[in-house]
């Protein structure tokens, strides 16, 4: 199982090919690429890692947080994968407000 924000995922996915990944963790790739397509966590186009063992220049693409943080928890597993949302702004200390009562 793999559970972390999607900066992590982020770094996780450009760090080594996504077999790679579901390997070490017990998962599937399928579900690794669902959860960075879901939440705007850009992958690795095709022929990237063949690229880069080559010595050629390859591009990166950032990490976009317009819809979702970068602290946002992504839960990836045997199952699937789902999202656990940090609360942000004004809406965050309102539903604070609301749990604590």
């Amino acid at each position: 199982m793999l559970k972390l924000s999607r900066a992590e995922l982020y770094e996780l996915v450009w760090s080594k090919p996504m077999t790679e990944i579901a390997r070490d963790h017990g998962v599937r790739d399928q579900h690794i690429a669902r959860a960075c397509d879901h939440h705007d966590i850009a992958r690795p186009r095709a022929g990237y890692w063949q690229k880069l063992d080559h010595g050629k220049v390859v591009e990166r693409v950032a990490l976009g947080n317009d819809t979702f943080s970068a602290d946002d928890i992504v839960t990836i597993d045997l199952a699937g994968w789902r999202t656990h949302q940090t609360m942000r702004g004004k809406n965050s200390e309102t539903a604070r407000r609301r749990s604590a009562v």
